[in-house]
């Protein structure tokens, strides 16, 4: 009989043992999926600041840092980004600092022959970048992101053409990069619309009739499904970030009139007139864009 009632408590012994050692594991399971898993469920407890990652490796006015910051909070893919406008691929590229020291690959594309000549010097011994001279419209982007050979879920594309910026990235629907970085008209706050009228010749001939507005871009990246996400200190830079990926940095308010950073004439060196707003006259010279054989009236579209 004590034989047998000390079998049966080793066997309640174990069993208690293996029920514990099963509940803490199922809690140690659960802390470990719970931790991995703060940023992307529950979001950082303090808004990640990216205003104090602001710097400058190659880029103009600190988008390097920016642009860092972003993906150590969501890890990206193919570690590809899509620029054009990459002038020549030195000076105030935003692609550099991620080819040159984080591997990444890239296919930048610049209008100006010249320019595009020795952005594809600048690169000719990287192996995972792709330089292509054309000028940018909305009917050939996506043309040309086949062409050179761009993944659908690219990681970062910056738009920057300084005219028709919106109607581009309306037009592309095939990519869905994580991250947009585009310029918005700053001299439209929020809740202003605005876009320029699409013509395939538009330029930007330092007059603010460039781009679109800030609302005007936020209402587009709504309905692309993307985020509002910061607006660089100095230049009219705007990053926007897929919706699913948006709560990972914390931001309580992103709305147009939170993000907006007004701009002095100076500060963007432009003039404080509004010039071919409210009944102004655009200054002499410059009431059209002008071509050899062609000029474009201005026209701006505040429905958009």
């Amino acid at each position: 009989m004590d034989a047998y009632l000390q079998v049966n408590n080793r066997r309640q012994s174990f069993r208690s043992t293996y029920r514990l050692n099963a509940v803490c594991l199922i809690a140690l399971a659960f802390l470990s999926f719970a931790g991995c898993n703060a940023d992307s469920t529950f979001g950082p407890t303090q808004p990640v600041d990216l205003e104090a990652a602001e710097r400058s490796v190659f880029s103009q006015f600190g988008e390097d840092g920016v642009i860092e910051k972003i993906f150590e909070v969501i890890k990206p893919g193919p570690k590809f980004a899509v620029e054009f406008g990459a002038y020549d691929g030195l000076k105030n590229s935003n692609m550099r600092n991620l080819i040159v020291n984080h591997d990444w690959g890239s296919f930048q594309i610049e209008g100006d022959a010249a320019r595009a000549k020795k952005l594809a010097q600048t690169y000719k011994n990287y192996s995972k970048v792709r330089t292509k001279q054309a000028w940018i419209w909305p009917g050939n982007i996506e043309i040309l992101f086949e062409e050179g050979g761009v993944p659908k879920d690219l990681d970062l594309l910056v738009i920057d053409i300084d005219s028709n910026d919106y109607y581009v990235w309306r037009a592309i629907h095939e990519f869905r990069p994580k991250v947009v970085m585009i310029e918005t008209n700053m001299f439209f706050p929020p809740p202003e619309l605005m876009v320029i009228d699409f013509h395939p010749m538009n330029y930007w001939d330092n007059t603010y009739y460039v781009g679109a507005s800030m609302q005007s871009m936020v209402n587009l990246g709504k309905k692309k499904g993307y985020e509002l996400l910061y607006q660089m200190t100095r230049g009219p830079n705007v990053f926007f970030v897929a919706k699913e990926y948006f709560d990972q940095f914390g931001i309580k308010d992103n709305s147009p009139e939170t993000i907006y950073r007004e701009r002095s004439p100076a500060h963007m060196n432009r003039q404080q007139v509004k010039w071919g707003r409210n009944g102004v006259p655009w200054p002499k010279g410059k009431a059209t864009l002008k071509w050899t054989n062609l000029e474009i009236e201005k026209k701006f579209r505040f429905n958009r």
